[in-house]
This record gives C-alpha cells, structure tokens and sequence, in this order.
C-alpha cells in the first residue's frame, strides 16, 4: 500500500512546556480525524527535545488539501508555541512495509 507521509520537526519556544503542547495537539487530533483521505498520525519527542508528528495520507491531494486548511484554522494555536526558525516540513510519497 501507498501512502503520503508529513513529516513536521520542531522545538517549543523557550518557556513552553510538553503539556503545553500535548493540550493542543489533542485539538489537532480532533481536527486531523475529520480531513478527507486522513490515515493516522504519530507524536514524538526525542530526549533533546525535538518533536516529530508523522501524518499518515491517502495521496498527495488529501495531504496538500489538509496542509492549506491546517494553516488557515490550526496555526494560530500552535504559533504561541512552537520555535518558527526550527519548524522543518517534508512530504514524502512511501510505500508502507509493515503495520503493527
């Protein structure tokens, strides 16, 4: 199977905390469930502090559509939040090995 992967890597702003961020990434949750062609999405924070959100896609389509509408209603939450010189963003199309 195919799928279209996000991939978003930043750093809170200094001062933030990992509930800070965890309390709206559930507002991101609820909003990710509902855009067409949605699959499933991952959190991480690594022990240096980076996050990662991997977003699962049906196609490029869906995930380019849900990139225009996440910055028109989501990221006016996370702006307060997140480092913006360390938000790093890439789609990859990838062909899904293994689901557990």
């Amino acid at each position: 199977m195919s799928d279209t992967i996000t991939l978003v890597r930043f750093r809170l702003q200094e001062g933030k905390t990992a509930a800070d961020w965890l309390k709206v990434n559930g507002k991101i949750n609820e909003w990710a469930k509902k855009q067409p062609g949605f699959r499933f999405r991952s959190l991480s924070e690594t022990d240096d502090g980076e996050w990662l959100i991997i977003t699962y896609w049906e196609n490029p389509e869906a995930a380019a559509a849900a990139e225009k509408s996440f910055g028109e209603e989501m990221m006016d939450m996370c702006e307060p939040l997140m480092a913006r010189d360390s938000i790093k963003v890439s789609l990859s199309r990838a062909h899904t090995m293994q689901r557990g």
